[in-house]
């Protein structure tokens, strides 16, 4: 009898929020610093390296105690890591990364030929309602109905994009979006699966292992530049990766108007990461730190490259195909 694969727990719609003292992401700090003490001291019970630094121990206990007490803290905080979490990034920082042992490892470039693939994007879906045209019309429409300044209107503007990009996805394949996903710590889930799935999907929006999954952070502060939304963006990436159990995942940051596309990795063994980003891109086609009106080259790009983004959203950046260069 062939075994039957189950839809992870975390990528379940959550019955109920978990208390707990320590936030998804300060457990995740605690339970890495509590492995490396762990290590270090192991390695000083095996080794006795003579000159190096020595753990300070109370006179009752030795140094097989301490390590038996850190192995059980650290089994207790593992238990309660691998259970549902509250993940609270607003206050992410690039250092708090680097405590995650995240490293940022280079800026994606748009290659000189993007706009020629744009160009054939365009042609995708025009013979439904959200072909290209509509998108900057649309876009038009929301500059003369919503303050640019509100972050509630944000929303507004990323919606439009994907209602965009679900026409461009291979007539294979259906896409469907998710407000407010996976356990409550990421904004939009943008999911791709086969057509056949997608009426179980929309009665219960459960996320299976296989199923394409993009990433997509809404910028909370509006008035900040793009890029220091980078770090929140990238950690709430990270807790996703680890849930859905995937060694690569695609991202995007944006307050609707700006767009920085993410690609984070995960590395076997050292529990060690690294992402990339792309500079700003904007509804104008231009990447400078306010976006100007809508143009249909701008919409189009940002269009095309997260259509790609969901479809190839757990690969590696191949330069022959995507739109960047690293």
């Amino acid at each position: 009898m062939s075994e039957v694969t189950q839809p992870h727990p975390y990528l379940s719609p959550p019955k109920r929020k978990c208390q707990s003292g320590l936030t998804g992401i300060e457990l995740a700090i605690a339970l890495e610093a509590l492995k490396n003490l762990a290590a270090k001291a192991r390695f000083e019970l095996n080794t006795k390296v003579e000159g190096g630094p020595e753990l300070e121990l109370d006179d009752d206990e030795d140094e097989g105690t301490v390590l038996s007490h850190i192995e059980k803290l650290t089994a207790l905080l593992q238990a309660r890591a691998d259970g549902p979490q509250i993940y609270s990034f607003s206050g992410m920082t690039g250092d708090l990364l680097d405590d995650l042992q995240v490293r940022f490892s280079g800026i994606l470039k748009l290659k000189d030929d993007a706009a020629s693939t744009v160009a054939l994007s365009d042609t995708l879906g025009n013979n439904q309602l959200w072909f290209a045209t509509t998108l900057l019309t649309h876009l038009h429409f929301l500059e003369n109905l919503v303050p640019h300044c509100n972050k509630s209107m944000t929303c507004l503007w990323i919606n439009a994009f994907f209602y965009r990009v679900s026409t461009m996805i291979p007539n294979h394949l259906k896409m469907a979006l998710i407000l407010h996903t996976v356990s409550g710590f990421i904004d939009f889930t943008a999911v791709v699966m086969d057509p056949a799935k997608l009426t179980i999907f929309l009665e219960q929006p459960v996320l299976w292992p296989d199923d394409m999954m993009l990433f997509v952070s809404e910028a909370k502060d509006v008035t900040k530049d793009l890029q220091k939304h980078v770090p929140q963006a990238v950690s709430e990436m990270l807790a996703c990766t680890r849930c859905a159990k995937k060694k690569i995942v695609r991202g995007v940051v944006t307050d609707g108007r700006e767009w920085i596309y993410l690609i984070l990795t995960l590395h076997d063994g050292d529990g060690t990461a690294t992402y990339v980003r792309s500079d700003k891109i904007n509804i104008s086609g231009g990447g400078g730190f306010m976006a100007d009106h809508p143009s249909q080259a701008g919409v189009s790009l940002i269009s095309a490259i997260l259509a790609h983004w969901i479809l190839h959203s757990h690969q590696p950046l191949d330069e022959t195909t995507d739109f960047f260069k690293s």
